[in-house]
């Protein structure tokens, strides 16, 4: 991958750093480790996690039941669509999700951990003021486990061990900052509940050749604390915006997860750890191995690690060290994270989150919340307009 440019400013970084999480478990090697993780919390944004630790068993598993899973007929994948769901899980047809105001050419399902009873009956919107729709008992689909034996433990094992690496990480991170590993242990539910998305990339049409690709996932930025990627197949397509406005390519690469920053961690931390623009653009040679033979659809699985949907200005606690705070010398990143601190803290992150999940959603906001849609369509149209 290419170097820094040295002349470049140092957040208009050219490449996405790679670490070795295997540093941080000893005290001779820690020290470097937390100061590249804060090079690249402040300057990037991304990272490869190498040697993360959740098990190739576990990894494996659920590569192997999630391809089986979109290999299943549309019926059997329609028994669990999310338009079922008040809570936004279960199966999205291809273009069914929408960002940055074009539909996303991917096909996908949405889990999340199963809190355990008796657990709060929906961690995601059951404060919102917005709607009581979303109070409904809180459950998952999960697909028939006669047509994909094995699926459920599957996927439970990985949520499980990615949520302990969640736990170690976010430790790693407060060290990093000269915090406490327990400094941002209050912004989360215990225990915590994460998002998981399967998603499949099929090659874009033969006459969406152009230049920028055509689009797999828009432009956007995560909303939530950390996201921890298992890049499942060899397919380039993910790029990661610099603050030059380049596109900086992060392929997959063995043994890794790409971690990046949500917009939450990056409000929490009054901007020292920065929330990136990345997009997953489809372009006809993503879909060609080294070979010359077609590789078939790109398989990339996330998990979303969110922050307590309770979470409000007047019980967040975190500060951040002045010396670490003056690491980040852009007046506009601290200003915008001051922004979405008051937006999304204000007062009740639920609210703010079930607006972009209708306007992602739309099939579902429809049906179970459509006084919200409309008042989010309306709102992005005014917006539009005013540019």
């Amino acid at each position: 991958m290419a170097e820094n440019s040295t002349d470049a400013p140092v957040s208009s970084f050219t490449s996405i750093p790679v670490l070795d999480y295997t540093q941080s478990l000893y005290p001779t090697t820690k020290p470097k480790f937390l100061a590249q993780l804060r090079d690249a919390l402040i300057n990037v944004g991304f990272l490869y996690l190498k040697n993360p630790p959740v098990s190739n068993a576990a990894q494996n598993a659920l590569t192997q039941k999630g391809f089986e899973l979109f290999r299943q007929p549309l019926e059997k994948k329609l028994e669990i669509e999310m338009v079922n769901s008040p809570h936004f899980l279960g199966y999205s047809r291809l273009g069914a999700e929408i960002t940055a105001l074009k539909s996303d050419h991917r096909e996908q399902f949405d889990f999340a951990t199963e809190l355990p009873a008796p657990g709060p009956i929906d961690s995601l919107f059951c404060r919102s003021k917005l709607t009581s729709r979303a109070c409904d008992p809180f459950h998952l689909q999960w697909p028939d486990e006669t047509a994909i034996p094995g699926f459920r433990q599957a996927t439970e094992k990985y949520l499980s061990e990615v949520d302990a690496l969640s736990t170690s990480f976010t430790a790693l991170i407060a060290e990093s900052l000269d915090l406490p590993p327990t400094a941002m242990d209050g912004v989360f539910d215990n225990p915590q509940q994460h998002k998981l998305k399967l998603i499949k990339y099929p090659p874009p049409p033969n006459q969406a050749s152009n230049g920028a690709g055509f689009q797999g996932v828009g432009a956007h930025k995560d909303s939530g604390f950390l996201t921890f990627l298992l890049q499942a197949t060899p397919h380039r397509g993910l790029e990661v915006q610099n603050k030059a406005g380049e596109w900086v390519s992060a392929p997959p690469l063995p043994n890794t997860f790409v971690v990046n920053i949500g917009r939450a961690l990056e409000a929490l931390t009054g901007g020292v750890c920065t929330a990136t623009t990345h997009r997953v653009s489809l372009r006809q040679e993503h879909f060609i191995g080294n070979d010359g033979k077609p590789l078939g659809p790109r398989y990339s699985f996330p998990v979303f690690q969110g922050v307590s949907m309770d979470l409000s200005a007047e019980n967040i606690t975190l500060v951040v060290p002045d010396h670490i705070r003056d690491l980040v010398k852009d007046d506009k990143v601290k200003s915008d994270a001051e922004a979405t601190f008051n937006k999304m803290f204000k007062t009740s992150i639920g609210e703010g989150t079930l607006v972009a999940r209708v306007t992602s959603h739309q099939d579902v906001g429809q049906r179970w919340y459509p006084n919200v849609l409309a008042e989010a369509l309306q709102g992005q149209k005014d917006f539009v307009s005013k540019q």
